[in-house]
């Protein structure tokens, strides 16, 4: 597990942070799309107020995750990450939105810019909320999967760069001692002669400044998801209220 301290609040103590885990653990072991299971370590990590990240063993490319606990409500963290048209989370990854907007789900062109004489990557994905989690651990878990979706919808790709054969990965948001727990977690081959350790290393690297990114914005939020913003819906479906006058009073709640 590494470490990446940040400046939030006094975090939660560990019971705490334990107490909101227990209360869902077996639901997102069942429900979830991307199950995850926490070490020990991990929340210990949370209740230092540090960033932990680690990568989690699987056949093929490994996972890696990252979980942090922000001291703000779970639906303005999910706007933060919902509403990255307005914000990149990783630096050298540009996007575009394809099709028409839906509430609950999009997808997303990613085009990942590399170091010469590597090859950049493209993919489109398609991003969803699980609302089957939401449903079974009574609204307290939010989860943001996605997938690799078809090619083909994107009708302008970049012609030099190569299709990448594998990524998923979540988004999982939880109510804890009267903030957010946020975990992170993805896995992706890039294809081409890229072994998988190096992709896993990367995104290893990486994962630290998409976190913070994400904590960060969802902190200053109220001067951006006001009325006239697009309407985002939380990951049970239900529109996120707005904050009400830009100075942080009212907003989300959940």
């Amino acid at each position: 597990m590494t470490l990446i301290t940040i400046a939030l609040a006094a975090p939660p103590s560990l019971d705490e942070l334990s107490a909101a885990w227990d209360t869902n653990k077996l639901s997102v072991a069942s429900k979830s799309i991307q199950s995850i299971i926490l070490e020990p370590g991990d929340l210990e990590t949370v209740a230092k107020g540090k960033i932990g990240r680690r990568r989690i063993a699987e056949v093929g490319p490994d996972r890696v995750m990252a979980i942090a606990w922000t001291p703000t409500a779970r639906g303005g963290v999910w706007v933060a990450i919902i509403d990255d048209i307005h914000g990149k989370m990783v630096s050298s990854l540009s996007e575009k939105r394809l099709g028409r907007n839906e509430l609950d789900q999009k997808l997303l062109y990613q085009h990942l810019s590399l170091p010469w004489p590597v090859t950049n990557r493209q993919w489109v994905i398609k991003i969803w909320n699980n609302t089957l989690l939401a449903d079974a651990t009574d609204n307290g878990v939010w989860e943001r999967p996605w997938d690799l979706a078809d090619p083909a919808l994107m009708d302008q790709p970049d012609p030099t760069a190569l299709w990448i054969p594998m990524t998923n990965g979540s988004w999982f948001l939880m109510d804890a001692a009267g903030g957010t727990l946020v975990i992170y977690t993805a896995r992706s081959h890039i294809g081409g002669a890229i072994p998988y350790e190096l992709v896993t290393q990367w995104a290893l690297a990486t994962i630290d400044e998409m976190m913070s990114h994400v904590l960060e914005r969802a902190a200053e939020l109220h001067h951006h998801y006001i009325p006239g913003h697009e309407p985002i819906v939380g990951g049970d479906n239900q529109p996120i209220p707005f904050y009400d006058d830009g100075k942080g009073q009212d907003g989300p709640k959940e």
